[in-house]
């Protein structure tokens, strides 16, 4: 993160601790470790003063707080040798006008020269560990704009999932997906349509397969977050800095990068056990190695399996849905000289999840009776080549990605295949009615007799997902009052898949299918964008960033093996869709007093126009138009150091020709519509209470009242709509809770717990209760815990998720696999995790 400089977030310095993390402060932590008052090869290029102590304090191995100034934004000097943490500080710090104190428990706190100060106090001689390292649990360390929120931002987390890790706060959510992915929503946006919240893994985008329902948003990254420096949060999107346009918010995951002059490791072992399930483990391995002065490269490995906890009672078959990943992470980094910084990222991974999580609500808690287990594999191969250079004025980087995305997916389609028995139009079809004419009863009998025939009917779909990007960035030289960027972008994505339906077998006999299709997507990106900020005497702060992008988006069906069930009968050459969209933000921070710091931001953002892939549809429905979001927030952020941070968000986005997902009227094929307006408005809170060091209370929570204010001619197609009508699968509240606790002990040594509430309103599934298809959820609260004993370079922790074992619906719908389909939280589990570093 250290390395971004994004003008945005280059405003200002913000502790994301738990503790003074929340309080407007930067810290930065790691381990204690043995002999950390010896020297090390340390290499700090020149840039803003917070990013080189932040370079340092990752080197070393450091805990590191400042309060923001101006005086952390001016210029550094380059530092590169072999040296103490003291040394380097000290030649960082000279002639800034600041200088540093080291306190009891081992934290550094940089503060401001005074005439009377004395000497920097440093330990007289050097000790294996401080005698209370780390004594403030960190999140994490960023620079943003001061007025957002700490818990979107966390430092080298230890979930394992995305998903796990967004579900910790009150503010962004994930909600799970077919595939075994995750659909995030923020703000109550998403879920529909092309992914509405971008998510990064080492700067770049990543994004699934649409598949046969143009729906990628629910098919987000899945990488492990194994090895991770760190990951934020943003709810809105900054379109106008960096990277791919997004529509609502963004998550940026950055693994830890390789480290020059520096041998280390880290060994990672787990197990876990699921109540009413199979037992999981985890198993990871990190080492980084030095090559030469100027190179490094760090290889992470890990394998890693969640129990399953879903039964089929038809076939007897319990615990359905386990879900096991492999994976290894290659980074290599280059930097002969300070202006010049290379890496290299490889990764690969492996995913198979045994059957889908849904279960049947009629059947009874984690109950289903489908036909048979259809399994779903992921293999993600990603490389990327980052390169950075600092020239007089400007930095110069480029970013080079590629990846392939193979998603085999396999449903169990009898349900929806046995749906068409009663179809008249399929009974029509079925017999080469003419128009109009309709099936005697014999032939109706006849044509359901066929169908049956058909089952159990297995839908197999097989993706292969490839994308190319190109980004290229021009900032300015930190350490004046104004800030820029300006940027290119190219993007390009393409899909080839097959839709195979044909009836169950589980011999080798060939497939015989009564429906096959083969499908293209393409997806074309360009875009130019800008930022530009400025920072006022006093601490203020306003910016303004433009973006302007051209979409080129492109499908072609071709209908192999008919299947006048469904309706699956005819071909479509390609069709084009073409649109283009700007995207704005201005934003104002204001310092009112030492301790109260406004906020103002308005936004505009757009997702691209597509074509759909489902095969029933006439040509007017093949299309779809872009959507754009137009948001305002206001907010505060008040801060009583060192004990007490609020932060208060209400905001108003106004949602247009908003896109949502359509059943076709045999429920048979899903596609997207634009269905009309909405609005949407909400709060937002955080607090964090630190009545001492070793403690931290944390507090969020999140409102959210919308409302369908136009309706689309195309509205018909998801059902019942109606003018003030919410979106469905929002919560209208969210809050979470959070206590942790640490204890000192001798050597070096200490004992942590930590308490967290989640409580989450329930939801519906259409937008109107008149809907056939609507379906309520109940709230839920869930209690995690966790607790950890660490010493010197080790660690073992345990924790129990669900202490009550609630059952938590996270989505729940009907459609045509059933009524009732039900993804929940997973049960009571413990895990036992050990930790190595070295």
């Amino acid at each position: 993160m250290a390395e971004r400089g994004r003008t945005f977030r280059q405003s200002f310095a913000h502790v994301g601790i738990i503790g003074p993390a929340s309080l407007g402060l930067l810290a930065l932590s790691c381990p204690a470790k043995a002999g950390l008052g010896g020297p090390a090869n340390i290499s700090v290029p020149q840039q803003r003063l917070e990013k080189a102590i932040q370079q340092l304090a990752v080197q070393t191995r450091r805990q590191v707080i400042f309060a923001p100034s101006p005086l952390t934004r001016k210029l550094s000097a380059p530092i590169k040798g072999y040296l103490t943490f003291e040394d380097a500080l000290r030649r960082l710090l000279r002639g800034t006008g600041l200088t540093f104190r080291q306190s009891v428990n081992g934290v550094i706190s940089i503060e401001p020269e005074r005439e009377e100060a004395a000497p920097p106090a440093t330990p007289a001689e050097p000790v294996d560990a401080p005698p209370n390292p780390q004594a403030l649990v960190v999140i994490g360390p960023h620079i943003f704009e001061p007025v957002t929120f700490a818990g979107d931002m966390q430092l080298r987390p230890a979930s394992f999932s995305l998903d796990a890790l967004l579900d910790d706060g009150a503010g962004p959510s994930a909600q799970p997906g077919s595939a075994g992915q995750q659909g995030i929503v923020v703000r109550g946006i998403g879920m529909a349509g092309e992914a509405t919240t971008a998510v990064y893994f080492g700067d770049v985008a990543i994004t699934g397969p649409s598949g046969t329902g143009s729906d990628a948003s629910r098919t987000t990254m899945d990488l492990a977050l194994v090895d991770i420096y760190s990951v934020s949060t943003a709810r809105t999107a900054r379109n106008t800095e960096h990277g791919i346009g997004a529509l609502a918010g963004e998550v940026e995951v950055e693994p830890e990068p390789a480290k020059l002059g520096k041998w280390e490791g880290k060994s990672t072992l787990g197990f876990s056990l699921l109540e009413g399930g199979d037992p999981g483990y985890q198993l990871a391995g990190t080492i980084n190695a030095p090559v030469g002065e100027n190179a490094a490269i760090r290889l992470t490995g890990y394998a890693n399996r969640q129990g399953g906890f879903v039964d089929n009672i038809r076939t007897g078959d319990d615990n359905v849905n386990g879900d096991a990943m492999q994976g290894v992470r290659l980074i290599t980094r280059y930097a002969p000289h300070a202006d010049l910084d290379i890496s290299a990222l490889l990764t690969w991974q492996h995913r198979r999840i045994s059957d889908s999580g849904a279960w049947s609500r009629a059947l009874g808690r984690y109950n289903m009776d489908r036909q048979f287990l259809a399994p779903t594999t992921h293999d993600f191969l990603l490389g990327r080549l980052k390169a950075a250079y600092q020239m007089d004025h400007v930095r110069l980087t480029s970013i080079s990605a590629y990846y392939r995305w193979k998603l085999d997916r396999k449903f169990d389609r009898t349900n929806p295949t046995l749906l068409q028995a009663s179809d008249p139009a399929a009974c029509q079809r079925y017999f080469a009615l003419g128009t109009g004419a309709m099936c005697d009863p014999q032939q109706v009998d006849a044509f359901t007799n066929h169908v049956e025939s058909l089952t159990p009917a297995l839908l197999h779909i097989p993706i292969t997902l490839r994308r190319m990007s190109q980004e290229v960035r021009l900032e300015s030289r930190p350490g004046g009052p104004i800030d820029w960027t300006t940027g290119v972008m190219l993007d390009h994505r393409s899909e080839h898949f097959s839709s195979g339906l044909s009836v169950y077998t589980d011999d080798d006999a060939p497939t015989d299918y009564f429906g096959l299709r083969e499908m293209a997507i393409s997806r074309t990106q360009a875009a130019i964008f800008g930022d530009v900020a400025y920072h006022g005497d006093g601490g203020w702060l306003a910016s303004l960033g433009l973006r302007y992008d051209w979409h080129r988006v492109s499908s072609r069906n071709d209908v192999l093996v008919p299947n006048i069930i469904s309706g699956s009968i005819d071909s479509w050459p390609l069709t084009v869709k073409r649109s283009q969209g700007l995207y704005a933000r201005a934003h104002l921070d204001l310092p009112v007093d030492d301790h109260v710091t406004l906020h103002w931001q308005a936004t505009r953002s757009f997702r691209p126009a597509g074509v759909n892939t489902a095969s029933v549809l006439v040509p007017n429905q093949r299309t779809f138009e872009a959507d754009s979001l137009l948001g305002a927030e206001f907010g505060l952020k008040a801060r009583w150091n060192p004990a007490l941070s609020f932060t208060l968000m209400g905001y108003l986005n106004v949602w247009q020709d908003m896109q949502y997902r359509a059943l076709s009227e045999n429920r048979s094929h899903a596609y997207i519509v634009n269905v009309g307006n909405a609005a949407i408005a909400g709060t937002e809170m955080e607090m964090t209470v630190t009545p001492s060091d070793r403690t931290t209370i944390r507090l969020s929570s999140s409102i959210i009242l919308s409302q369908i204010e136009r309706i689309a001619p195309a509205a018909a197609a998801v059902g019942v709509v109606e003018k003030g009508d919410s979106i469905p699968f929002a919560s209208t509240f969210r809050a979470s809770l959070s206590l942790m606790q640490r204890w000192p002990l001798e050597d070096g040594r200490a004992i942590t717990a930590k308490a967290h509430w989640q409580y989450q309103s329930g939801f519906h599934s259409t937008f109107s209760r008149n809907d056939p298809d609507y379906l309520a959820t109940k709230g839920f609260l869930l209690l995690n815990t966790d607790a950890a004993y660490n010493w010197r370079d080790a660690s073992i922790s345990v924790s129990l998720k669900n202490l009550f074992n609630v059952r938590a619906d996270l989505r729940a719908l009907n459609n045509g696999f059933g009524a009732g389909q039900t993804f929940s939280y997973r049960p009571r589990e413990f895990s036992l995790i050990w930790t190595r570093r070295w």
